[in-house]
């Protein structure tokens, strides 16, 4: 049963794929996921209401994929209150514009997450490790100057690791880019 449950609506599927595999990345393949449009995770002639709150009771950590347009939706609500009352860890993502600021009761009463930053990724990765009690990941240093001490191997492995957390996050704007309202082209 899955540690870590993903919560998202149909339409932002991708952006939630793409967290989902990078948690997988960043904190290895024995992070067990649950994400439920995966035709691994509920097969055909499963009853896939009690598929869904199976994995519920046995999860540590709910990612709760939250947009301007699933904030509202009641199944990412049923979702988040069915973990809470189970005693998971629900961890907000904001994603698609959606600020922390903007999160309503109870979501804002939540240490929360957006995802569209490097910091914000990192964030989320370490926030799952803690739930789960693993090791924290290393934190990528993100900036142009690496420290003079550090070896060419440590600054080889760092430009990797930024460069994954880069790719994250660019993976997630271009998932949620055409979900996007209109944007005025002189902005």
């Amino acid at each position: 049963m899955a540690s870590v449950f993903m919560s998202f609506i149909h339409e932002e599927e991708s952006a939630a794929k793409h967290v989902h595999d990078f948690i997988h990345q960043i904190l290895g393949q024995t992070i067990n996921t649950f994400i439920s449009s995966d035709k691994n995770a509920i097969y055909a002639g499963e009853d896939w209401m009690k598929r869904i709150l199976d994995e519920l009771k046995t999860t540590k950590v709910l990612v709760s994929m939250l947009s301007p347009d699933s904030v509202n939706r009641p199944w990412i609500n049923f979702e988040a209150g069915a973990a809470t009352a189970l005693q998971a860890k629900v961890i907000s993502v904001c994603i698609g514009g959606l600020k922390i600021n903007q999160l309503p009761k109870p979501y804002s009463s939540l240490q929360a997450v957006e995802i569209d930053t490097h910091e914000g990724a990192y964030y989320l990765i370490s926030s799952i490790a803690h739930h789960l009690s693993s090791p924290i990941p290393k934190r990528p240093d993100f900036s142009d100057n690496l420290p003079s001490s550090w070896s060419e191997a440590d600054k080889t492995d760092n430009r990797m690791l930024a460069s994954e957390y880069e790719t994250f996050r660019l993976l997630i704007k271009l998932a949620m880019w055409p979900l996007q309202p209109e944007r005025n082209p002189n902005s």
